[in-house]
């Protein structure tokens, strides 16, 4: 971009990066069970994948993933649970963001966010483990990311990696695209190549258990974008803003004891206001729209480092998760006017103050104050 505002994520040598891979891909792609398929005449012309075949040299022309693995030396072939995959081997390091004329390093967490190493010279079909195993309650030095090719959704893709035990806890699958992505409430979620269609496992105890859940994490995430210099705030219960038009959104879903957050964020392109709840949605935008350049794999290994780096902090050493108030100070249009739709109060306007402790907005309508557990909001123009 040529702003003299411009910044970008950007890719810097990093030793602590050097043995590790880059990511794992799934290369041979992940077919739909049986069950899935449709039957009868109409089988043929059916998506016969969960998701689909991805060979590296497909990835490094899609937008994006091109200069994330500009780096990487090769990939090597492990077997991670009962899943074939390819390993890239380094070195996408560590992650900065410059500006012009200046440059300024990541957090510690960050160069701590590419997966655990595999076992380099493993071979094809050999039964390696090269992910971290440390107990459920600790942050694992390196959390990995699985690349997967164009998908039903990165949900479902994470959630049959954890039931063949090849997604532990902190493990994240990265799409390059979806052809059914959810949002809330199972809306349909625009998902073109070149934007972050993340799923993350996270563990099923602790705040993610409790009502809480999508504040904590938008906590966490408010937190790494904070640490790049982007002011991302929080439209409750679970989008992501920026100067008031979302670039992204959560969503956490629980099946069989697994707990993911699907995660998108908007780096290229945005929905077109159209394809919008007119009078619920606010309007959708782009990291580029913003002049901030980035790139799905360097921009999500930045992001989970930022966001345990809060999660540890909060957690581990301070021994709670006092994430509502750190919430707080992100949460978009405190002591505003806003309209609340759906919910318990119905369709009318209040004005936001804050957050109760579950996670609950606070907010006065007609003079009284309410806790909403559900609905949507949207901004009474100033």
């Amino acid at each position: 971009m040529s702003s003299s505002n411009d910044h970008a994520v950007r890719h810097t040598a990093s030793p602590a990066g050097q043995g590790a891979p880059v990511a794992h891909l799934l290369h041979e792609g992940l077919p739909l069970p049986p069950s899935a398929t449709a039957p009868g005449p109409e089988a043929d012309a059916a998506p016969r994948w969960m998701a689909d075949p991805l060979p590296p040299e497909i990835l490094r022309g899609l937008p994006g993933w091109r200069d994330d693995l500009a780096a990487c030396a090769g990939f090597v072939p492990v077997t991670v649970g009962s899943v074939p995959m390819l390993a890239a081997l380094p070195g996408l390091p560590g992650v900065t963001i410059s500006r012009e004329g200046q440059g300024a390093s990541a957090p510690s967490a960050a160069s701590a966010s590419a997966p655990a190493a595999a076992s380099p010279g493993a071979p094809s079909g050999s039964s390696s483990a090269p992910f971290s195993t440390a107990p459920a309650s600790s942050v694992p030095l390196r959390p990995p990311v699985i690349v997967c090719g164009p998908c039903t959704s990165s949900l479902d893709v994470a959630h049959a990696l954890a039931a063949a035990g090849a997604l532990p806890e902190w493990g994240a699958v990265l799409a390059v695209s979806q052809r059914a992505g959810r949002g809330q409430l199972r809306r349909p979620w625009e998902s073109p190549p070149g934007n972050i269609y993340a799923a993350w496992r996270l563990p099923a105890a602790g705040v993610f258990a409790t009502q809480a859940a999508a504040i904590a994490l938008g906590c966490m995430f408010a937190e790494a974008f904070a640490t790049l210099g982007v002011p991302v705030q929080l439209k409750w219960p679970n989008d992501l803003l920026l100067a008031d038009a979302k670039i992204g959104g959560m969503l956490i879903e629980e099946r069989r004891g697994v707990v993911l957050a699907g995660i998108g964020i908007n780096l290229v392109s945005s929905p077109p206001p159209q394809a919008l709840r007119q009078g619920w949605a606010v309007p959708a935008a782009s990291l580029a729209d913003r002049d901030i350049s980035a790139t799905p794999l360097t921009l999500w290994r930045h992001l989970v480092g930022g966001a345990l780096f809060c999660y540890e902090a909060q957690v581990l050493r301070a021994g709670g998760a006092d994430f509502v108030s750190c919430a707080e100070k992100h949460l978009a249009w405190v002591g505003r006017g806003v309209v609340v739709h759906g919910g318990d109060v119905g369709d009318c306007p209040g004005r936001i103050l804050g957050l109760e402790p579950q996670g609950g907005l606070r907010i006065v309508i007609s003079g009284r104050e309410h806790i909403l557990r559900s609905g949507s909001i949207t901004p009474i123009p100033s």
